[in-house]
């Protein structure tokens, strides 16, 4: 009271000013100006993860279900036309008895997988609901099973689905057999349902047979239905996945598809990755050493060893006593033997007639079930670390990197390459999650480049699909992950945004930095970004948390040439305060695969980084790159929200206009409802996908006329780091000689805040920029626009310049002048 202003700007909004034969009027407008957050950790949304398993496992109860009732509708057709055959007198009744007795066996399977399925379900679903003091305790090993239950679940069902093919095709011949010789015998009682495939001959009654006694001995020791476990084999590989055969016997690789001609690489790129190797592996052997010593291996020995063990197979189901009370010869000219069969001239003629003949016939089997649901994501692959299971869907990028990633063969060049650098700092081992051993981790300057092969078998051991996954930079990378993802490691181990609001949530229980990144790959979707000119395509993780970037092979070079540089820049913002709004890349990748079915062979790049818009409500989108050459996108919908613009710039006046501005922030809170990004979902979404934004991405024109001119308003601290961070990251970018880098600027109205990360720094000023610089300034005018394309040097200032017309401070009363 004592300290009165006698200025009137406390209570008057219009003031005017003279001097002498001058006058001025001075609008003062009440701004709420905006603070500016840039993600400083990405937490892992554990809720999201437990709903979309809950989801899945929902989805896979109805399918199982579906599923089981079309095996109980085949077995019993199957079982009807069986029970026909017993009035024949060509076809012996051991043989149809067999063939029952393989039914109903078939038949009791499915009924128990179908409870112990339900069982398994509910016990998963009952641990994670259960919230006692015990359950607490075991809270991690719980959230694991939930997460990794799904996949499971569905690979379980997968291979005994496919077993039951197996005999229910088997079962399904011999009865289409037996129903040729009884037409042919003249003792036919009807029209057969059962469709006929092969020829009318004892042989084919002799094969059927010895395949069912086969398929039951290989299936009754090599799977169990009541626990929902697989058995291992002898050598200790998984059964049922990789190149490892239902019957325990490895599937030798195709040579001819492992040529260096399958899948084009990048020379350069393969010697960074042999060099990687060979430092990793030793000086004492050479490369052409090691390139001859593997061709060999893989030309001999798995041939050989799948070759002795089916002879040893072969041995020991003689030797076994033959489960079915069935004889195994056809004795109708009392010298044919089913085992050892004696193969004619005319037989084996028109076996390789029919071969020929039937070469491009692509026939279905009628007796076995369509799985469906249950058969996509290449469930026969290798199991990953610890059991899990990660499918890999061939229109998805990122699930060939998870699966990569989870794989043993991964873990364990990347345990050698841990090794290497512990032994090369002369440092005590340590457990890899302190602060110290991370930074030293991200500095480190060996290449780290890890090339991982696997491949898709069928049933007969015949190669479907080869995928080829290449880490650069993964002892870098795994660093930069954990100090990124985990906001233990973080600077202030909080999530912090530019003007100090804080508000960070810990980390759960038993938290994996690299189980969570590849759970979050492990379901993508297509995503139609918008705004760039590029044409590159973009997939997003369901999660919302990673964007995945296909970039070209140059591209890919040049961030690789420059990736130290980019992990010390990194370690410094991270461990040492360093302020900086670039977009965090958190992994670089090459992938590829050749489809044998479908013959499509595709090689990409790509790269992962962080979602910038993730967890926030964004009206909209901002592409800034500081030039106004052909920077606007003149969308029409700008004109209908001018007064939404006006209230969320301009910010309540008073008198009349508060009711205005109240309207148009209801018009606003509607769109921003429609038209979310980042992790909104929507509600109706059942497979738990975000749709697509439907926000435009808008350009510096747009910018200007959003703010009709005038510099958007932050606040004094918010403004001071972000001016700092925009100076910091452009003067690392033009050391390394990048350009044509932008800045994402997001507004959330909610919180007054612009979300902001600068993108597209993975290009350098090359040959082929000069060149395009070249060509944009021959049709230039006096007075145009500069265009987009320039030297390093000076698109940081054209930059810099550019973000200090576009924000300006707004003092409060603590501004110090």
């Amino acid at each position: 009271p004592g300290h009165r202003c006698a200025c009137e700007l406390q209570s008057k909004s219009v003031l005017y000013f003279g001097c002498g034969n001058l006058a001025a009027r001075f609008t003062y407008e009440k701004l709420s100006p905006y603070s500016v957050f840039c993600r400083r950790h990405l937490p892992f949304d554990e809720t999201f993860h437990h709903a979309h398993s809950l989801q899945e496992m929902e989805h896979i109860s109805v399918s199982s279900s579906d599923l089981f009732v079309r095996f109980d509708r085949q077995i019993e057709a199957i079982t009807r036309e069986t029970r026909d055959l017993f009035g024949s007198a060509v076809n012996k009744p051991e043989h149809l008895q067999a063939v029952l007795s393989e039914l109903n066996l078939v038949s009791a399977e499915v009924d128990n997988a179908s409870k112990v399925l339900q069982e398994k379900i509910s016990t998963v679903t009952a641990k994670y609901s259960d919230n006692s003091d015990g359950a607490k305790t075991k809270r991690r090993e719980y959230n694991e099973a939930l997460f990794n239950f799904p996949w499971y679940s569905r690979r379980y069902l997968f291979t005994l689905a496919s077993a039951w093919n197996e005999r229910l095709s088997a079962a399904g011949q011999v009865v289409s057999a037996m129903k040729k010789i009884q037409h042919s015998g003249g003792s036919s009682r009807g029209d057969s349902t059962v469709p006929a495939i092969g020829d009318a001959s004892t042989d084919d009654v002799i094969d059927g047979m010895r395949r069912i006694r086969q398929l039951q001995e290989t299936y009754s020791r090599n799977y169990n239905v009541k626990n929902m476990t697989m058995a291992r084999s002898q050598k200790g590989e998984s059964l049922f996945e990789g190149n490892v055969l239902p019957d325990g016997r490895v599937a030798a690789d195709d040579e001819e598809y492992d040529s260096d001609n399958d899948i084009d690489f990048e020379d350069d790129i393969d010697a960074d990755v042999l060099a990687s190797r060979n430092r990793m592996q030793g000086p004492q052997v050479s490369s052409s050493a090691k390139r001859s010593s593997r061709s060999k291996k893989s030309l001999g020995t798995s041939r050989q060893r799948a070759s002795d063990e089916y002879k040893q197979s072969s041995i020991t189901s003689d030797t076994n006593p033959v489960p079915l009370d069935y004889s195994n010869n056809y004795d109708t000219s009392g010298q044919l033997e089913g085992r050892n069969k004696t193969v004619t001239a005319g037989g084996a003629v028109k076996s390789a007639l029919n071969r020929f003949f039937n070469r491009g016939v692509n026939r279905e089997d009628p007796f076995v079930v369509d799985l469906g649901f249950i058969g996509k994501g290449r469930p026969r692959l290798q199991l990953g670390i610890g059991g899990i299971v990660i499918p890999v869907f061939d229109d998805q990028p990122s699930t060939i990197i998870a699966h990569s990633l989870a794989s043993t063969d991964y873990d364990v060049q990347f345990q050698q390459f841990v090794a290497a650098s512990t032994s090369e700092s002369r440092s005590k081992p340590s457990h890899g999650t302190s602060r110290k051993e991370i930074e030293r981790r991200m500095l480190g300057r060996n290449k780290s480049h890890i090339k991982h092969t696997f491949r898709d078998f069928d049933e007969k051991g015949q190669q479907l699909c080869k995928f080829v996954c290449t880490t650069f930079w993964s002892l870098q990378f795994n660093a930069v992950r954990h100090a990124f993802m985990n906001p233990s490691i973080a600077t202030s181990g909080k999530e912090s945004s530019s003007d100090g609001m804080t508000g960070a949530s810990t980390p759960p229980t038993g938290f994996d930095i690299e189980k969570s990144y590849i759970r979050s790959l492990a379901t993508s979707f297509a995503w139609a970004a918008s705004g760039g000119k590029s044409g590159a395509s973009f997939s997003r993780t369901s999660d919302n948390r990673f964007v995945i970037k296909c970039i070209s092979r140059t591209e890919l070079q040049m961030f690789l040439d420059c990736a130290p540089a980019y992990f010390e820049y990194l370690s410094k913002a991270f461990f040492h305060g360093l302020p900086t709004v670039l977009c965090k890349i958190v992994g670089v990748y090459q992938i590829g695969y050749h489809n044998r079915v479908t013959g499509k062979r595709t090689m990409e790049q790509v790269a992962v980084m962080q979602n910038i818009f993730y967890g926030r409500k964004i009206s909209k989108i901002f592409d800034l790159k500081g030039s106004l050459r052909g920077r606007f996108t003149r969308q029409g919908n700008l004109e209908k929200d001018q007064h939404s613009k006006r209230s969320s710039y301009h910010r309540r006046n008073t008198g009349s206009s508060d009711s205005e501005s109240s309207g148009s922030d209801e018009e606003d809170d509607e769109s921003l409802s429609i038209a979310s990004d980042g992790s909104e979902k929507d509600e109706n979404d059942k497979d738990g996908k975000a749709k697509a934004a439907s926000i435009p991405t808008l350009l510096d024109g747009d910018f200007l006329e959003f703010t009709s001119g005038r510099p958007l308003p932050l606040t004094d601290r918010a403004k001071a780091v972000f001016h700092m961070s925009i100076l910091n990251d452009t003067l690392f970018l033009s050391i390394i000689n990048v350009l044509d880098y932008s800045i994402l600027v997001g507004i959330d109205e909610e919180k007054m805040e612009l979300v902001v990360g600068i993108i597209d720094f993975m290009r350098q000023y090359d040959i082929l920029k000069q060149m395009e610089r070249v060509g944009k300034s021959l049709p230039m005018v006096v007075g145009s626009e500069a265009p987009t394309i320039i030297q390093p040097p000076l698109y940081k200032a054209r930059f810099t310049n550019a973000m200090e017309r576009y924000f300006m401070t707004v003092p409060n009363k603590w501004t110090t002048i």
